[in-house]
């Protein structure tokens, strides 16, 4: 089942948001493969990726003093810390794609369009004021 970025998902700022809509590219590629050489380098661009765009993120947040930014910054950080992981076993030989794909459609599904939401809605009030 693949993941379907929107527009909706853009939270007004052009870095973060390719870089989440790119993140949305990787996740696609690595749900549309069992090939084990493929998944490989894709998880370890996952985990790039998702570092350098929540890097992006919360110093955006940082910059605004967006007042979720703790709870958001935890959030970041579950999600690498599992991710981490799960690449991890795929270096000892050890693929759970399922846990991974599971993992990754509950942050594009949940963690995009609820909690950026905040953000992008405390974003819009910010430059309206």
């Amino acid at each position: 089942m693949a993941v379907e970025w929107q527009e909706s998902y853009k939270i007004g700022d052009a870095s973060v948001d390719a870089m989440q809509e790119k993140l949305f590219e990787l996740t696609n590629t690595f749900l549309a493969s069992d090939d084990l050489t493929v998944l490989r380098p894709v998880i370890v661009s996952l985990c790039k990726q998702a570092r350098a765009q929540f890097e992006l993120e919360e110093a955006l947040m940082r910059r605004v003093s967006f007042p979720g930014l703790e709870e958001h910054m935890a959030q970041h950080q579950t999600l690498l810390e599992r991710l981490i992981s799960r690449s991890m076993d795929v270096g000892k030989g050890y693929m759970n794609k399922p846990a991974i794909a599971a993992l990754m459609q509950d942050w594009c599904e949940r963690h995009v369009p609820e909690e950026d939401a905040r953000l992008r809605q405390f974003l819009a009030a910010s430059q309206s004021a």
